[in-house]
This record gives C-alpha cells, structure tokens and sequence, in this order.
C-alpha cells in the first residue's frame, strides 16, 4: 500500500471508527475506495470545528464543491481530493450525493435549531445516507440500485443516534419535539432500516454494518449516558459482519 493510500486509511480511522472498522470487512480492492469517501466525509464533518465563523466554513465548503467538478481532484495535491477524485474515476460515481454531502454540511456551520422533523430527517439524508449509498455503489453497483431505501433509512437512524450523544442534539430538537420524540422515530427509522436491508444482496453488507450499532447510541442517549464504549461497538459490527445479520 502506497503512503498516500495508508494517509487516506489513517484519515478514514481516525474520522470514523465504526464505518472504518465495517469496511475492514469489504473485499480487499474495494477498501481504498470506501477509505476516500470515508475520509471525505470526515474532512466535511470537522470544518466546523475548525472554523471561527459560518463564513469561513461556508468558503471551505464552497472549495470542496469547487473541487469535486475538478479532474484528478484539482491542482491544490489535497490528498483527500486526490483520492476521492480517484474513486469517482474507478468507480464511475455520480457527483451529485457527494455534493449533497457538502451541502448538508452548511447546516453544521450555524447556531440555527432543526426546524421540523422533515429537516431532520433530510440533513442526515443528505450526510449520512448519501455515504452508504455511495459505498453501496463502490462495493457493488448493479445491486446498489436496490439499496436507495435501505440507505436513506440507515442514515437518518444511525445519524440521529449518534448525534443525540453529542454538543448538537440542543439544536437537533425541533422546536415543538422532545428528546423522546427524535429517540422515537430514529427507533421507527432503526427498525425499517433493518427490514429494507434483510433482503439485500450480501455484497452490500460493509456499508450496513454500522447500523448494528445504532440501538446502543439509542439506548445511551436514553439513558443519559455521554458514550457507548468502543468495544461494544466493535462487538456489535463483527457479530453483524460474522452472521449476516445487522
């Protein structure tokens, strides 16, 4: 492996333990790709985090648009542009989710609330879904045509699940919900994720192995416990990825 593509892997590990650790179980050609569009998603998440201002993350988010309609990923020799440019390339992805991921990120840069739960749902349809369809596409194409609901429902479970463990969840409440009420219906999400991706072929399966995780975030944020231990996660993904099952 090239030093450019173990910088891509660390990048992807370090963003996202449990998607990183769910395509471990992907063929071993298809992980490099999976590890882009990983770190990609990563490079999205934190500019918020990096940013003094909505502004400023509002130009960084406009580069990576920018980039996006750039060959070999532009001139600028970002490593993570290079190599989602490769994995556009070799895997003949559409660009359109890769920049609705971008723009369900403008959401992230502002101390706005969630202002219902149709916006809800459609910022981690655009995020988090957007991601596990386009693994789905990288791990097997043909069938990724079959995965469109199974993805959107996953993304918005494990999104809301995770989030409502973090700083955000204040602002993720819609005005007129409840905590209860998100919880409620990333559990209705939860169950028809599980049901929409039974009847997937198991080629697709990496990209779903993180879902197996999203009761333990619910059960957490239920509980009022900050975190879900890293080994559980761990244990939940590989008896997925073992059984067949999420």
């Amino acid at each position: 492996m090239s030093d450019a593509a173990l910088a891509i892997r660390e990048l992807a590990r370090a963003g996202d333990k449990d998607l990183f650790l769910a395509a471990l179980f992907a063929p071993e050609d298809r992980q490099p790709h999976l590890f882009a569009l990983q770190a990609f998603a990563a490079e999205l998440q934190r500019i918020p985090s990096l940013v003094s201002e909505p502004q400023i993350g509002e130009i960084r988010l406009q580069w990576w648009a920018d980039t996006l309609e750039q060959p070999e990923g532009g001139q600028g020799g970002h490593p993570v542009a290079m190599a989602i440019a490769e994995t556009i390339r070799a895997c003949g992805l559409p660009l359109q989710p890769l920049q609705q991921m971008i723009e369900g990120r403008r959401f992230d840069l502002y101390a706005d609330r969630m202002p219902d739960m149709t916006s809800l749902e459609a910022h981690f349809g655009e995020t988090l879904s957007a991601l596990i369809q386009l693994q789905c596409l990288v791990l097997d194409a043909k069938a990724a045509t079959s995965a469109t609901t199974a993805a959107g429902l996953a993304g918005v479970a494990l999104g809301i699940a995770r989030t409502m463990l973090t700083r955000a969840r204040e602002k993720l409440v819609p005005q007129g919900q409840t905590e209860a009420d998100v919880l409620a219906l990333a559990r209705k999400r939860l169950a028809e994720a599980r049901d929409a991706a039974a009847t997937l072929p198991q080629s697709l399966l990496p990209a779903f192995l993180p879902l197996a995780t999203a009761d333990l975030y619910l059960a957490a944020a239920e509980a009022g416990r900050p975190q879900v231990p890293q080994w559980r996660r761990q244990w939940r993904i590989w008896r997925a990825a073992k059984s067949g099952k999420i």
